[in-house]
């Protein structure tokens, strides 16, 4: 190699270790890739169908107690 930093360089290709020689990219389902877009969109579905409707605040209950006619 003549390359001027020769530490930062790839070796050569019948010198390069097996995680260089093999493309990562070519299968990336086997190597743990995201989850698809239709699982992202039904977990979502599943969080927004167990959230209430209306949540109340945590001062509703005590401006509704200083405001109610109780006698």
């Amino acid at each position: 190699m003549s390359a001027p930093n020769q530490g930062r360089q790839s070796p050569d290709p019948e010198r390069q270790t097996g995680g260089q020689l093999h493309d990562p990219q070519a299968k990336p389902n086997e190597l743990g890739a995201a989850p698809s877009q239709d699982h992202a969109k039904d977990a979502s579905e599943q969080q927004k169908a167990s959230l209430p409707s209306n949540p109340t605040g945590p001062l509703e209950k005590a401006a509704e107690e200083k405001t109610s006619k109780a006698t």
